[in-house]
């Protein structure tokens, strides 16, 4: 699914007046068009809304967070960012959003991507990339998740190099709720689509085959 003011062109008017509840609001419409409790599979700020999904005790079989940000939210991980990568956090304060293609590749590549992806797949990213809320990135500054427990299947996959959440909250994340840390060394935040995917793919096929008895292809 598509969360609120994303997916279609990269200027939506309203975008900015959307914050977290609105997603979690999205989420829960979807969840209740299905027969079944899904297995939600969250990357980045996605994950952050599957945890709070739940921790609020919505319905879910299974939740998979890739590279996600952790329930303490983003202000710790921003605060890193802009200490270890500072022309980088600057360049994004002078063009706020997402700028033009030169200014998508960049931040593709030195906030999302390792630095021997190959050009074709940082172009394929870059393309993608829109603005996010400044509404609902304020939230997951401010706000923390409360404590809870998962008590449904979790996976936890954290890119080793991954610049914008760092990796040891990832580690962090996945003991407080009492499973295994999936480490993919040489990858960074984008592990659905960088060098490697197909370990990651993989890890998520055998984690969903012994959890919910599915036929592998």
């Amino acid at each position: 699914m598509h969360l609120p003011g994303h997916g279609g062109e990269f200027t939506d008017p309203n975008l900015h007046n959307l914050g977290l509840d609105d997603y979690a609001q999205a989420i829960d419409q979807w969840v209740n068009t299905l027969s079944v409790p899904p297995v939600i599979i969250g990357h980045s700020m996605g994950g952050y809304l599957a945890q709070r999904h739940i921790i609020e005790g919505k319905p879910a079989s299974g939740i998979v967070l890739l590279g996600s940000v952790p329930p303490h939210g983003m202000a710790w991980e921003l605060l890193h960012f802009m200490m270890h990568h500072p022309m980088l956090a600057l360049r994004m304060e002078v063009t706020p959003g997402v700028g033009g293609l030169e200014d998508r590749l960049v931040r593709a590549r030195d906030m999302l991507m390792t630095e021997d992806t190959p050009e074709e797949i940082v172009s394929q990213v870059a393309d993608i990339l829109q603005p996010e809320s400044s509404r609902a990135l304020r939230d997951m500054g401010l706000h923390s998740l409360p404590r809870g427990k998962i008590s449904i299947p979790l996976m936890v996959a954290v890119g080793m190099k991954d610049r914008l959440i760092r990796p040891e909250s990832g580690i962090t994340m996945a003991r407080e709720y009492g499973v295994e840390t999936h480490e993919y060394d040489e990858m960074a935040h984008m592990l659905q689509m960088e060098p490697g995917w197909e370990k990651v793919a993989f890890d998520i096929s055998e984690f969903l085959e012994e959890h919910f008895s599915l036929v592998k292809v």
